[in-house]
């Protein structure tokens, strides 16, 4: 993708202008998160565009906040021109078209990067303009509503730790769940209140990810308190477990 410096009008394979005459019925613009699989470091979301009529051309002025957002970079479209230009800080402007004149597809994909350290889940983006051009040139009005909350949960890093223990107190069994931020070897082992150890949940490689969560059955175990301890890597937790029969 070429980064220029757009216009408010252009026109698109010598047939599509934008900014002409309006068309009656509107169109429905939004963000949501893409499903299909990627390799980018970012979080992919997809920009679709409702219009019960094929979308040939499409503008847009898009306003973040840079103290949340690092970048919006929409993404390579096969068979289309897809340029951008960052106007100032935390506003860019893009244009989507086709030389040959065919429709735009019904989403675009855009990538989201978070600054480093910005730890909220949601972020708002705003649509300061945004034309949409139909096969004839003429301008397609688009319904209210311009601004968009972005969740960028998905793309904080995962963070290796103990998560939670349910239920705790328990009786006979609770449930331990845990994090993994890197590929690797984890241990994680029982411990008694003397610091000894009861049994190995686990020992073994794991991928990183999410909500693991492995199951202890204290059923030959007395009352009292134990420790659930997890060691990957340099991080090594423990956790406190009460068990009330």
């Amino acid at each position: 993708m070429k980064k220029i410096q757009l216009l408010s009008i252009m026109i698109l394979s010598g047939a599509i202008a934008f900014g002409a005459n309006t068309t009656a019925m509107k169109a429905k613009v939004n963000f949501q998160e893409s499903t299909a699989t990627n390799e980018s470091t970012g979080l992919i979301v997809d920009l679709t565009i409702d219009y019960d009529q094929a979308i040939h051309g499409l503008q847009f002025d898009i306003r973040f906040n840079p103290s949340e957002i690092l970048s919006i970079t929409p993404q390579p479209v096969s068979g289309f021109e897809v340029k951008y230009n960052e106007l100032s800080e935390g506003l860019i402007r893009g244009l989507v078209f086709s030389l040959q004149g065919e429709a735009l597809p019904k989403s675009l994909p855009f990538e989201f990067k978070n600054v480093e350290g910005f730890n909220g889940n949601t972020t708002t983006i705003e649509f300061v303009d945004i034309i949409l051009a139909d096969s004839g040139g003429k301008s397609v009005d688009i319904e209210d509503g311009v601004s968009y909350d972005i969740n960028l949960s998905s793309q904080l890093p995962i963070k290796t730790e103990l998560t939670d223990s349910y239920p705790n107190p328990f009786n006979p069994t609770t449930s331990i769940y845990y994090n993994l931020g890197n590929d690797g070897h984890v241990a994680i082992m029982i411990y008694d209140a003397a610091g000894r150890l009861v049994e190995e949940l686990m020992n073994g490689y794991q991928d990183a990810g999410e909500n693991y969560s492995l199951t202890w059955n204290a059923s030959n175990q007395a009352s009292g308190m134990y420790f659930a301890k997890m060691v990957s890597g340099d991080v090594v937790q423990t956790q406190k477990l009460v068990l009330l029969k």
